[in-house]
């Protein structure tokens, strides 16, 4: 992986109706001052909530999604930025419908060190779950379905 030596944040933050790639994100942040790269790839499943049958999930956004999510990780990168170094954060979420086993979300966090780079994808993915007004609508086997994240936001 080739990158420029940077030490500003550059976090990237997309929503898209298209696939995820998530090695795109990782170089999308990624400079040659990193030395640890925390990847989490959310992944559509087969079940939820203790109910099995998951078909596939329809996600939306509210328009202002995407400069949420900007914000988003903007503070992240500058909460765990310190004197070990800058970390870089990116996230990058699907819309539309996905079937189980698609890739729905990709949080990136790099960092010169592994601690800071750990601690700041685990955050930002809470962050995103919770902050970032992003619905899902899950359809079961049998027909049902249900709204999941609608009183996060």
């Amino acid at each position: 992986m080739t990158a420029p030596r940077e030490s500003a944040p550059r976090p990237l933050a997309r929503i898209t109706d298209a696939a995820i790639d998530p090695i795109e994100v990782e170089k999308a942040v990624w400079t040659t001052a990193d030395g640890a790269m925390v990847t989490f790839s959310g992944i559509v499943r087969d079940h939820d909530g203790g109910r099995d049958g998951v078909q596939h999930i329809e996600y939306s956004a509210h328009p202002t999604a995407t400069d949420t999510l900007a914000r988003l990780c903007g503070e992240i990168s500058e909460e765990f930025s310190g004197p070990r170094g800058v970390v870089r954060v990116g996230a990058v979420h699907r819309i539309g419908v996905l079937e189980v086993g698609e890739i729905a979300v990709v949080a990136v966090a790099v960092a010169p060190h592994r601690a800071e780079a750990f601690a700041a994808c685990s955050e930002l993915i809470e962050r995103l779950k919770h902050g970032v007004p992003i619905w899902k609508r899950q359809l079961f086997s049998d027909g049902l379905s249900e709204w999941v994240g609608v009183g996060d936001c």
